[in-house]
């Protein structure tokens, strides 16, 4: 199917080819390595030792220096977004801007292993992070070029899955790597000094994003549907490009449910973008899971492991209910699953100091969290896949996504300099400032499930 604008035919597709879907899905189980390695499991800790460590600041002020330098990195992201939505339009792909985002991603992850320096590590950190958000723009623009539209939600779901296959690859590959070269210690209050681990070897960084590049390799040969036509010179795509972006804010009144989305889908994405951030902390200095008093990032990955069978399960299934029901059921969904994960996770930090790992109350609890949170972290991507195919107009797919990704960043932005505000409290109050940040993020996640259900699906 083809549609003509300015002379130019934007080409959607009319058959899923299921190789094509494959090759295309690879890549989500690629990225997501490095966001569960790298983002969720690594990273926060890394910097609370290093700064606790070599610069004899608090818990509660890395915390807070963390979120700070996530609110200032997603402002700039949120900022370059909608250009580049608008950019991939009008060159026609972007295939090729998420193979060259991929070897910075690489690049610039792997140096993080090799110094001790904050500022070095927040640098490369940054540059990483945001090479790898502006390829998940990318990335997620190009649904509606591989996959007929009434496929899209199935697809959006299929790719989310089976990326979770990347959690339970990498995990494997870091467990051996905590048992023999030591646990990390972050949580000041533990029984144990504070310690690097893992983390001091640069090979727990490398060995990840080797594995990164392996499973991107099969993207190389994903087929996605391009403009038809001469393509112009690169200033004229660069003009186009600022022209269609300011057409679109002139003519927002004209997409007033997307306007809507994006606000709602705001406070929606907090929630997913905190836990991304904090996943591990909140299991080993919240929750504080492990055994003999002193809690255990193997039992923390184990934690994730079954987040993330469980959101293998469930996501697909999380999809096949958008393509049935829509997009805002889907989100109706995803809000009741992270309402019932917080509540379990919040009275169980303000209920029991220290969960033994065994069969206990707390501990059985601790894993329906889990079981629970998993699909809810995928369902979120999902139904925000289908609700942009839904909103959208055929000829700025890239763009919508584009803006859907602007309003995800600026709650990636506010998200952690909120939870690192509310860890300031640490030094006072301990692990139960952990409850209260998951008690600021539900009701700003509340927040944005009420502004989506005035959401009214368009023709798009």
């Amino acid at each position: 199917m083809s549609l003509e604008i300015n002379n130019e035919e934007i080409e959607v597709e009319t058959t899923t080819s299921k190789r094509n879907v494959f090759f295309w899905a690879m890549y989500d189980l690629a990225n997501t390595i490095y966001s569960m390695v790298i983002v969720s499991l690594i990273i926060n800790r890394y910097v609370l030792v290093i700064g606790q460590v070599e610069y004899g600041m608090s818990y509660g002020g890395v915390s807070f220096l963390y979120g700070i330098v996530a609110l200032v990195m997603q402002i700039g992201v949120a900022i370059c977004i909608p250009i580049l939505g608008a950019l991939s339009d009008n060159v026609g792909k972007r295939k090729p801007f998420v193979i060259s985002l991929t070897g910075i991603i690489l690049l610039f992850a792997s140096l993080i292993g090799f110094s001790h320096d904050l500022t070095l590590v927040f640098l490369f950190y940054i540059i990483a992070n945001v090479a790898y958000q502006f390829s998940l723009m990318f990335y997620d623009a190009m649904l509606p070029f591989i996959a007929k539209r009434e496929d899209i939600g199935k697809v959006a779901g299929f790719g989310v899955a089976w990326g979770y296959f990347g959690t339970i690859i990498s995990l494997f590959i870091m467990m051996p790597l905590i048992l023999i070269l030591g646990d990390m210690v972050s949580d000041p209050t533990s029984p144990d000094p504070l310690s690097y681990g893992y983390s001091a070897n640069w090979f727990s960084f490398v060995v990840p994003m080797i594995l990164f590049l392996v499973f991107s390799i099969p993207f190389i040969w994903v087929r996605e549907k391009q403009k038809k036509g001469d393509r112009p010179p690169l200033g004229t795509i660069i003009r186009n490009t600022f022209k269609q972006l300011g057409s679109t804010f002139k003519d927002i009144r004209k997409h007033r449910s997307m306007f809507i989305f994006i606000i709602g889908y705001f406070f929606v994405a907090d929630i997913a973008n905190v836990i991304v951030l904090y996943m591990t902390p909140i299991v080993t200095d919240g929750l504080v899971i492990g055994s003999g008093g002193t809690s255990s990032t193997t039992f923390a990955i184990l934690f994730i492991i079954i987040a993330t069978f469980s959101a293998v399960a469930f996501t697909y299934f999380v999809g096949k209910f958008g393509e049935k029901h829509g997009a805002k059921k889907t989100f109706y969904l995803v809000g009741v699953l992270w309402g019932v994960a917080l509540l379990i996770g919040i009275v169980l930090v303000f209920t029991t100091p220290y969960i033994e790992i065994g069969a206990n109350v707390p501990f059985i609890f601790s894993i329906l969290m889990g079981v629970i949170a998993g699909p809810a972290l995928g369902g979120t991507w999902t139904a925000q896949r289908i609700m942009v195919t839904e909103l959208a107009p055929k000829e700025k797919f890239g763009e919508f996504f584009g803006f859907s990704k602007l309003s995800g960043k600026l709650s990636s932005a506010i998200g952690p300099f909120v939870w690192g505000t509310v860890m300031l409290t640490y030094d006072v109050i301990g692990k139960a400032a952990y409850g209260w940040a998951m008690i600021s993020v539900g009701i700003i996640m509340a927040l944005g499930i009420i502004i989506l259900s005035r959401v009214q699906k368009e023709s798009a």
